[in-house]
């Protein structure tokens, strides 16, 4: 109990307790409707847009992270038409930096140029692709990019039967290490033997997997029926890919000395290893988007010009042409 003044006098602050009005209680009603009883109608709603179709326009977002790499590229995508020099010299420029590390190797062991020098020139070059990817797409990039993966698997599966015939049938030396110590310019280690496998697959085999893809599709070989394209990409890893090879061994001065003997053994292992890796390559092309309406190639093929085709055979052509999608 507490005690306070005021102007009139002292007085206590009492707790004050509220009961509960004592009110009488109103009951629910029990009595449902029927349902067979006439319902008010709601007043119907009146908008705008009664009577009318509205038609929603597709959100454009641009920049987006839902916008796929594919999704650029395919929006790049315009009839076929001539390309222009710029365009030319990009394919060419693309072709020269993708055929430069297998060329890379002759150059070495025939004495003209240092491979350590030519591998310093690849990695400047490849960053100006690289901005001009980013900066510049087009069409052909998907070529590129398709190539560069094919290439990298069919080589890969060529060491796959190459490293068999040397670990386990001890019939040739493994050279791979010293192509690293070429990139390298330093003896054979661990360590050059590590960056020769590493160029080994990356520079020439997805080089010429991306110059075998951007030829493929410049001639037009995507248009041929699957069995003679893929033997196509047997044949052009046959000459000038595996006769490179043997004619830079034999040829050089110092080439079996750098490479490796020339023997039956090396001649026929490098031969079935090419082999392989033309019909891995040519196997990955037919998954690529083929044929006149697919195709990721802008441009009418060179084996289409009306000069080429009065040079080629009618029969010739109906009999390699793929059916139209």
């Amino acid at each position: 109990m507490m005690f306070a003044t005021t102007p009139t006098g002292p007085f206590h602050d009492e707790t004050v307790r509220m009961r509960t009005a004592e009110l009488p209680v109103k009951p629910l009603a029990t009595h449902v409707p029927s349902p067979d009883l006439p319902m008010k109608a709601l007043p119907k709603a009146v908008s705008g847009f009664d009577g009318k179709t509205v038609r929603l326009r597709p959100v454009e977002i641009i920049g987006t992270v839902s916008d796929t790499v594919r999704q650029r590229y395919i929006n790049l995508a315009t009839k076929p038409s001539p390309p222009t020099k710029w365009a030319i010299a990009r394919v060419f420029f693309v072709l020269l930096l993708a055929s430069m590390p297998i060329l890379a190797i002759p150059v070495e062991v025939f004495g003209l140029v240092h491979q350590s020098t030519t591998s310093i020139v690849i990695i400047a070059l490849l960053a100006v692709l690289g901005a001009i990817i980013a900066f510049a797409p087009h069409r052909i990039d998907m070529v590129v990019g398709r190539g560069l993966i094919a290439g990298m698997v069919a080589c890969i599966v060529y060491d796959a039967a190459r490293l068999f015939a040397v670990h386990v049938l001890n019939l040739m030396g493994d050279f791979i290490p010293v192509m690293g110590s070429f990139v390298t310019g330093e003896p054979e280690t661990n360590g050059s033997a590590a960056v020769g496998y590493v160029w080994r697959y990356i520079g020439d085999g997805g080089g010429m997997g991306v110059a075998f893809f951007i030829a493929a599709f410049a001639l037009g070989i995507d248009r041929w029926k699957s069995v003679y394209a893929v033997l196509a990409f047997v044949a052009m890893s046959v000459f000038p890919l595996w006769s490179g090879l043997i004619g830079t061994v034999v040829l050089a001065p110092r080439g079996e000395e750098m490479m490796f003997d020339l023997n039956p053994a090396t001649f026929t292992i490098t031969l079935v290893g090419h082999l392989i890796f033309g019909l891995v390559l040519g196997l990955a092309f037919l998954k690529a988007p083929r044929g006149a309406v697919h195709s990721e190639w802008p441009w009418p093929p060179i084996l289409e010009s009306a000069k080429v085709r009065r040079m080629i055979p009618q029969a010739w052509r109906a009999t390699h042409r793929a059916p139209r999608a």
